[in-house]
């Protein structure tokens, strides 16, 4: 089961590890269904959700692997978790 910690992360020094100053309260739904990918927290949970749900055994490797896909393959303009589901699928 994964369960990385920040430390694992590759971009860890690159993060934002508290809501930055863009983001809002959390307002409910659309916090769960979108992403940003500036935020440690975020992504780091994703991350973990993702890998649990679709790698078997993951390690460090494939959090790395998830988090390069994300920071420079990702087109900027996809935020919807489901939609960056579909592209990690589609390009793992």
């Amino acid at each position: 089961m994964a369960n990385f910690k920040k430390a694992d992360m590759l971009y860890e020094n690159e993060c934002t590890w508290k809501r930055d100053g863009g983001d809002g309260p959390y307002i409910g739904t659309i916090d769960r269904i979108k992403l940003d990918r500036d935020e440690g927290y975020e992504v780091l949970d994703f991350a973990n959700s993702y890998l649990n749900s679709n790698v078997s055994f993951a390690n460090e490797n494939d959090l790395h692997k998830l988090e390069k896909l994300i920071r420079q393959k990702l087109p900027s303009s996809v935020v919807m978790k489901s939609e960056i589901i579909d592209f990690l699928k589609r390009n793992w």
